[in-house]
């Protein structure tokens, strides 16, 4: 039998706008929007119904694991993990580092790091420039992973990659590319940017869909890349980040952030305070499920999409900060509650007892949409 819950009074928070309407869920899902005026029959069980008036509803944040989560057992896994539900994150990518040596048999036990996650997650595959090979790229694709985290140290290792053969296999299993050049590498900043430039001219020229960190996009160029190159953004680069998708509200902008990483100077209002909140769902919901290919499952709130779901008090939303710093979202618990696929894993400030509600997320296709 379907289980069946509607959620009475909210405002929606879309990446465009907002709108006050019920939501109504069935088995995990979002099954429509919309006042129900109609009266229910006798004979049909009337819904679950959930009181969101005062409350804004946000698409669940989608967020980049800790480096070290996968080291945790126990309690000390179960911290970390609603230390980020807390920020409102509802689905945990995380990158497999496996050794040469691993057969596939090792590789799926790798993956039961997660098993007793709360919420949803995603596997990546992270290789050093070493193992970036056909042969390598080929055996991963066939697994079914679809993004590739290439580990970049030194300048002149872009040029002796199989980039014909790698480009195809990419190409044909529609996987991306991401890079990522580790913060202890001996590459200085000019090193930096140049292999950057490097990375972006071939993967362009080979037609490969890329995501590149710690940068923005050249936004003074009007015609720049804008389906083939996604801007992962750190830090330093969230708050201009966040301008820029402001000024182009309806516009492609190929940029994306985990939500931890966001800080916004907002002494001089730049825009109004819900604009903040669906610029931030743009930037740390819907971008990055589109970059990571778990759009429109993730990322969204429309029909059809996963019911992980952020409630957060309208007279708490931008009241905790002072005017006089930098907006830093790290340090404001954003929901009250949060729903995952439709059942309450954090309600009222209190987390409720589950584990394992978490699925691995497998059929994504980061080739899907323009960003």
């Amino acid at each position: 039998m379907q289980q069946e819950t509607v959620i009475r009074g909210g405002t929606i928070v879309t990446a465009q706008g907002l709108m006050e309407t019920d939501v109504w869920i069935v088995d995990g899902k979002i099954a429509r929007w919309g006042k129900d005026t109609l009266r229910a029959k006798k004979q049909v069980s009337r819904p679950k119904e959930i009181d969101a008036t005062g409350m804004y509803l946000l698409p669940g944040f989608v967020a980049m694991a800790p480096p070290h989560l996968q080291r945790l057992k126990g309690a000390d896994y179960l911290q970390e993990v609603r230390a980020l539900i807390r920020t409102g994150c509802t689905t945990l990518v995380d990158v497999l580092l496996p050794e040469r040596w691993m057969n596939r048999e090792q590789v799926a036990y790798l993956k039961t790091n997660h098993y007793d996650s709360p919420i949803d997650y995603v596997w990546h595959v992270g290789l050093e420039v070493t193992r970036f090979t056909g042969k390598e790229v080929l055996e991963w694709c066939r697994q079914g992973f679809r993004t590739i985290r290439l580990y970049l140290r030194h300048l002149g290792d872009i040029s002796t990659l199989e980039w014909e053969t790698i480009s195809q296999i990419l190409t044909s299993y529609r996987a991306i590319l991401h890079l990522h050049l580790p913060p202890r590498s001996s590459l200085g900043r000019a090193d930096r940017e140049e292999l950057r430039r490097r990375w972006m001219e071939v993967t362009r020229y080979w037609n490969i869909r890329i995501v590149v960190e710690q940068m923005l996009p050249p936004f003074e160029e009007e015609d720049f890349e804008k389906y083939y190159h996604l801007y992962w953004l750190d830090t330093v680069h969230t708050d201009r980040g966040l301008r820029a998708l402001h000024r182009q509200w309806y516009a492609s902008c190929p940029i994306a952030s985990s939500i931890k990483e966001i800080r916004c100077d907002y002494r001089r209002r730049w825009c109004s305070e819900e604009e903040l909140l669906s610029l931030l769902v743009r930037l740390a919901s819907r971008n990055v499920a589109k970059a990571f290919g778990l759009y429109p499952r993730k990322g969204s709130l429309a029909p059809g999409a996963d019911a992980d779901i952020l409630f957060l008090k309208k007279e708490y939303w931008l009241t905790k900060m002072d005017s006089s710093t930098i907006l830093n979202f790290s340090e404001i618990e954003l929901p009250t509650s949060v729903m995952s696929n439709g059942i309450w894993i954090y309600r009222d400030l209190n987390f409720l007892p589950v584990l394992g509600l978490g699925r691995c997320l497998r059929d994504t296709r980061p080739y899907a949409y323009v960003i």
